[in-house]
């Protein structure tokens, strides 16, 4: 097959431009970057500003409005044994007419949808003209609306039932409780024109487990054409035609991190346990006896092979447990047989222009999220189908992947065509994701059924009935059995608990109840507030829970004008989109820190407030015999934004992303107080036993001395939690006490006895800063640090460790190189810094 990618010469105009003009001057075609986005390309032509940047997002709100023409043209030259021609558009987002040399050839409607439109016979020798017409996604979306509202008879007033949900496509496009609105436009994802005799249409490798330790790997093809199909399987063998490999005793792929433990072997690097798969459509005819001959191998294919598909297997078993227990109904992922406890967070799409975020963009974050000590994320409903380098990337670094349907906090149409629709969209992305073995669930949308249960917005808002239920509990889940058979499937997130009346406490009914199913801890932020009401869940599955803070000085300094630079002026609040309020936000970090007087101090402050809440409700979930899973609202970013993520649009961990090496470890300690008792909890969640020395020390914050130790033995078996020591405050000075925990071969954790806003501190030390060894800085200091943040310019990045309390003369933190510039603050307030070149 001959792939010819038709990226170059594009160039775009809003429809209807070229017959005006505007003053004297007429619109011209511009030049386009495919894959790319109107706005995009309208930044580049100087037409609109940066819409992330102060708040020029409101500018731009006209280019949704319009409609946009993109064109380009290609030369081509028939070749006989290619004599199949086909155009494939991998995305088009969205409402669109496809034109080739003036004929129109189909209309398009679904940005997670590729298009391919057979243009045999259609080329012509030499220059072929291509064309792409998009109309406004707003305006066509609103048109649908008022048919649908007339067809169903739905009243004008209904909430929740708006353009998006007419629009097959990433739904966060059209604003966000922490992203912009930008509906935009685009061909996002790459064109190339097809030729061939035959192809490889689609492959499937399904893993199922026999008998004891033998394992069945299912492997079948689709073609288009001619030709004959061979799967190897690297170090197993090759089958020409559908088949099975047989494995016995094979390295099972899980997600435990670094490695993966086979009983045979010991413990074996992560990647290890994907095996190269190959599938090769040959025009030979003879491949039984070539085979038979040993002629093709494993990882060897035939030099004449008309298409080659490849990519990595994984033996894995994953499912879903939700059975009857003591605390109402589980819900826990089981990998290879073994309970797991799920650590990680949501993901969304990591731009507002998802053409901009390429492979190398994907693991630098999924490599962080690894170093975060993740082992699930959650692909939020509201983005996308993620693209094949996403899916890899998890395979690779054995991250379990949770994939939302893309529906999210709206009612859809499910009548009619409405059903094929989503039929088509669902096989199309359920086929494409379903060979990866980090593919742990699929789940039909993100917090509808909890919408119309509770009546998001009142009664009188409310349409007559669940819509988009046909889709979720019909379309669906009929789509995963026919195409992913067996994996598990959830119709909704959160799932909660079954409408009849094996609940009887009303109070534990619902989709978001305690007790069953997995849970959006909102009570939290949009209920109660502060963070200290996370310990009242009784969750068996937190899926989304977060608390907001700012981004980093450094994201700050590409968006904002000088002017703009104070934690309430207008810009600054304008890139807070969570609906909570300024007043109310800067309210709930004032609960424990002081006031910000500057955007610095609201970056600090608000930073610090979110590590503390998500400290809690980690922990509380962690150290509760109930709950089995952790999935913080959010990972990452898509802009320059307040918001709940972890790290922020420039991939810089915020104080959250340092404390979860921590939380998310497989050991770890949690400091609970209750009045003047402190216990102190350990969690085992690794394979191994852990026995261990453990100790709580009291230390006055203010001269740095050590004012009591508690000590004890403990051990813990695998996949346990409990306590290990008790304390009595009794006669501690609030105000000037800090405890520090500490157990053998894991992180230590520490607990100030008051609110940081209270504490009475020593002086800010002037810190010398040296580099001792190649990627190391050491600081020397004349007395304690309590939350040391360094930065360069208002940027983490250079620094891999931060947010730093320490008792030690000497901190030693992880750093490529000596900064040209080092800023440095804690709690007691800024830093003297003195650098040298040399050791201290």
């Amino acid at each position: 097959m001959q792939t010819t990618y038709l990226h170059s010469g594009w160039e775009f105009i809003e429809r209807g431009a070229e017959g005006r003009s505007v003053g004297t001057v007429k619109p011209e075609w511009l030049p386009a970057q495919v894959p790319g986005h109107v706005h995009l390309d309208l930044v580049a032509n100087g037409v609109i500003a940066d819409p992330f940047v102060r708040m020029n997002e409101l500018g731009c709100q006209w280019v949704d409005l319009a409609d946009w023409v993109y064109r380009t043209s290609f030369e081509w030259e028939p070749q006989e044994d290619f004599p199949k021609r086909v155009l494939r558009f991998e995305g088009l987002d969205t409402v669109c007419s496809i034109y080739l040399n003036d004929e129109k050839l189909t209309e398009h409607d679904n940005m997670f949808v590729p298009l391919e439109l057979d243009v045999t016979g259609k080329l012509k020798e030499g220059r072929n003209d291509l064309r792409v017409e998009f109309e406004s996604a707003v305006r066509v979306g609103n048109k649908r609306k008022k048919e649908y509202f007339a067809e169903q008879n739905l009243g004008e007033n209904v909430d929740r039932l708006d353009d998006r949900s007419f629009i097959r496509k990433a739904q966060y496009m059209f604003g966000w409780d922490w992203g912009p609105r930008l509906v935009s436009c685009g061909i996002w994802r790459p064109v190339s024109l097809l030729e061939f005799a035959g192809r490889i249409v689609d492959v499937h490798a399904k893993v199922s487990k026999k008998d004891g330790d033998i394992y069945v790997i299912d492997v079948s093809s689709e073609i288009e054409g001619e030709g004959a199909v061979i799967h190897c399987l690297a170090g197993i063998g090759c089958h020409v035609g559908d088949g099975s490999f047989v494995l016995k005793s094979p390295l099972l792929w899980s997600p435990d991190q670094p490695y993966s433990l086979t009983l045979t072997s010991g413990l074996m690097p992560a990647d290890a346990d994907l095996m190269p798969f190959q599938v090769d459509l040959d025009e030979a005819e003879d491949d039984e006896e070539r085979l038979e001959a040993g002629v093709i191998q494993a990882g060897l294919l035939s030099e004449d092979a008309m298409d080659v598909w490849e990519t990595n297997v994984g033996v894995c078993e994953i499912k879903l447990k939700q059975e009857p227990d003591v605390y109402g109904e589980s819900f826990e992922f089981e990998v290879n047989g073994q309970p797991i406890w799920a650590r990680g967070a949501n993901w969304i799409p990591d731009h507002s222009f998802p053409s901009v975020v390429d492979a190398a963009r994907l693991r630098d974050r999924l490599e962080k999220a690894v170093d975060m000590g993740f082992n699930m994320l959650r692909v939020w409903g509201g983005g996308l189908y993620e693209t094949d380098e996403f899916y890899d990337l998890c395979d690779e670094l054995g991250i379990l992947v949770w994939q939302d349907f893309a529906f999210g906090c709206a009612y859809y149409p499910d009548t009619g065509a409405w059903k094929d629709v989503i039929a088509r969209e669902a096989e199309v992305n359920i086929k494409r994701i379903r060979n990866h073995p980090s593919l742990a669930l699929w789940c039909g949308n993100n917090e509808n059924h909890e919408m119309f249960f509770n009546q998001w917005g009142g009664p009188a808002v409310q349409p007559p009935r669940y819509y988009g239920s046909n889709l979720y509990d019909e379309v669906l889940p009929a789509a995963v059995e026919a195409f992913d058979k067996g994996r598990s499937y959830i119709a909704s997130s959160p799932i909660g608990t079954p409408p009849d009346e094996s609940v009887v406490d009303a109070k534990r009914r619902g989709p978001n109840a305690d007790g069953y199913g997995d849970q959006h801890n909102w009570d939290v932020w949009h209920g109660r507030g502060d963070w200290k009401y996370y310990a009242d869940s009784k969750g068996r599955f937190s899926s989304e829970y977060g608390f907001a803070s700012s981004c980093s000085a450094s994201v700050w300094a590409k968006t904002l004008d000088e002017t703009d630079w104070d934690p309430h002026s207008p810009v600054v609040k304008w890139h807070d989109k969570t609906a909570k309020g300024h007043d109310t936000f800067h309210g709930y970090v004032e609960l424990h820190y002081p006031k910000s007087e500057t955007l610095e101090d609201w970056v600090y402050y608000s930073q610090l407030n979110q590590r503390d809440a998500l400290r809690l409700g980690v922990e509380h979930y962690r150290r509760s015999p109930f709950c089995r899973g952790s999935l913080i609202w959010q990972l990452n970013d898509c802009w320059p934004v307040q918001s709940w993520a972890i790290m922020d649009c420039d991939g810089n961990y915020k104080a959250l992303g340092y404390e979860l090496r921590r939380l998310y470890a497989d050991w770890m300690l949690s400091l609970e107080r209750q009045n003047a008792t402190v216990r102190l909890h350990a969690c085992n969640d690794s394979i191994f036993p852990w026995e261990f020395g453990v100790a709580i020390e009291a230390y006055n914050t203010l001269s740095g001395e050590l004012i009591e130790v508690w000590a004890g033995e403990a051990g813990l078996e695998p996949d346990s939690r409990g306590v290990v020591l008790e304390v009595d405050l009794t006669g501690l000075n609030v105000s000037e006490t800090i405890l520090v925990a500490s157990a053998t071969d894991t992180a230590p954790t520490w607990m100030l006895l008051g609110e940081p806003k209270n504490m009475r501190l020593a002086p800010p030390a002037l810190l010398t800063v040296s580099t001792h060894s190649a990627g190391v800085l050491r600081i020397a200091t004349t007395a304690p640090v309590f939350d040391l943040m360094l930065t360069s310019d208002g940027d983490p990045s250079p620094f891999r460790d931060n947010f730093i309390t320490s008792f030690d003369e000497v901190i030693e933190v992880r750093c490529d190189k000596l900064p040209e510039s080092i800023e440095a603050r804690s709690l007691a307030g800024h830093h003297r810094i003195k650098t040298t070149r040399s050791p201290v």
